[in-house]
């Protein structure tokens, strides 16, 4: 096995080249350098593209106040079904299957549509079951898409998304993953990586959402509304409803100054799956495990800070009726160590940490209640 001494005025010389090299010595067994720069964000960039062609990776630490880089061999990470090249198809395909499944159950429920409007015929059924899945697949898909974009434009090696079929008329889908072959460099990098799959998400349900209410859903006026409503507890029925985000209930705000005195009749699959893209969204931007929010809050925030605000996260889940979610993510975070990136000096850059506050907001827009109402 290649070591160290095989490579050592390689390495010596690069890291040189990018540094103004103070101490050399060996920590650990890791070959170690002392450097006198304190601003190391590109050049450390530079250094890492240079040292993963010689097979090693850095990284940048401060020890005793003074910036210490280490040099450690780099091993890409193997996943044993990535040789299987068409299990992304196939789950996909699965996973679609599965969707329009459940859509058809959504569809074929006794909706408060269909009780305001009559049965509908079997190929209404099979529109709204494709539009359901079309709705969930395009905003799961795009969501890992610009995941792939973010880890493509970083220069990272990342797979095709996978997604994870579910089960029919419980959860039609886990979502969707992708895997990242190489560490993430600096925290402008893992902040991207985080935010791309939320803020698209958050677009697409947002765009899908003004469109269901504008296009779709009936208006009704209060009276009207309220005689359905009876209908259906009149035959046995209960009526339950979901809280909506703050987003869609500003978009409908919004439509209804064009329906003055009316309500949009926001029933059945279609709206659960914008419901879902909402919660979807504000739950990957949180700061646990290895959600997206995860990634964003720890380019801001120290270790320590992130952690607590993990658990503050697990509170607020647990509180607005996502117990058992926020029993599950408990258990995979005590298991999860943090995994900062290689350059752990370098800040957030000064428009990410704008962003920042762009991704505090979509979570309070996005936050749907697990509440009746």
């Amino acid at each position: 096995m290649e070591s160290y001494y095989d490579r050592l005025e390689e390495i010596k010389e690069a890291v040189s080249k990018y540094f103004t090299v103070e101490d050399v010595y060996y920590e650990a067994g890791l070959l170690t350098f002392l450097i006198r720069e304190r601003e190391i964000k590109e050049a450390f960039r530079r250094l890492y593209r240079e040292l993963k062609e010689l097979g090693y990776i850095p990284s940048a630490r401060l020890s005793e106040g003074r910036v210490v880089i280490r040099v450690f061999r780099y091993r890409e990470p193997t996943f044993s079904f990535l040789k299987y090249r068409n299990l992304p198809i196939i789950l996909l395909a699965i996973t679609l299957v599965v969707i329009l499944i459940d859509g058809y159950l959504w569809a074929s429920f006794r909706s408060l549509y269909e009780v305001a409007f009559g049965p509908r015929s079997f190929l209404d059924k099979l529109f709204e079951s494709g539009l359901y899945a079309a709705i969930l697949l395009a905003i799961l898909g795009l969501h890992e898409l610009a995941h792939l974009i973010a880890a493509r434009r970083a220069g990272t090696s990342a797979s095709m998304p996978y997604f994870i079929p579910g089960i029919p008329g419980l959860i039609p889908t886990f979502g969707a993953v992708i895997l990242q072959k190489e560490p993430i460099v600096n925290r402008d990098e893992m902040f991207d990586l985080g935010l791309s799959g939320p803020l698209t998400s958050f677009i697409l349900s947002t765009v899908i959402g003004f469109l269901a209410v504008s296009w779709y859903a009936p208006w009704l006026t209060e009276r009207e509304l309220m005689r359905v409503i009876e209908a259906v507890r009149a035959s046995g029925g209960e009526v339950m409803t979901l809280q909506p985000p703050l987003v869609l209930q500003a978009i409908v705000a919004l439509l209804q100054l064009g329906h003055p005195g009316r309500i949009p009749l926001m029933s059945g699959g279609v709206f659960f799956a914008i419901w879902l893209g909402f919660f979807v969204t504000a739950l990957n931007l949180l700061p646990i495990w290895q959600l997206d929010g995860s990634k964003i809050f720890r380019s801001v925030l120290s270790a320590k800070q992130h952690r607590i605000a993990s658990y503050v996260s697990l509170v607020i889940l647990a509180a607005s009726g996502y117990f058992f979610i926020a029993i599950l993510f408990f258990l995979l975070m005590s298991r999860t160590p943090d995994i900062p990136p290689l350059d752990e000096i370098s800040p957030l850059s000064r428009s990410r940490k704008l962003l920042f506050f762009a991704a505090l907001a979509m979570i309070v827009l996005s936050y749907v209640l697990m509440i009746p109402l």
